[in-house]
């Protein structure tokens, strides 16, 4: 697997429909429709929805953008 370059986590790297390659956290989460969370589906396109807490229904599973969790995610932005 590979390796985030800045802070030396693992990710996982996800083709989006326009042909684009994006890092995610290796591991996918629950997640349910609507809230304001990032998640990226299985086909790379990116959604918008909550992590659950505790027993409630999911909608899917989803993975988290890397740059939502690399403490140097600034550095890499364009």
């Amino acid at each position: 697997m590979a390796r985030c370059k800045r802070c030396g986590r693992e990710i996982k790297w996800i083709d989006t429909p326009a042909g684009k390659h994006m890092p995610v956290d290796p591991d996918r989460k629950p997640y349910r429709e609507g809230g304001g969370e990032v998640f990226i589906t299985d086909r790379g396109e990116m959604m918008r929805g909550s992590t659950p807490f505790g027993p409630e229904p999911v909608d899917g599973y989803a993975y988290t953008p890397h740059w939502a969790t690399c403490p140097y995610a600034e550095e890499f932005r364009r």
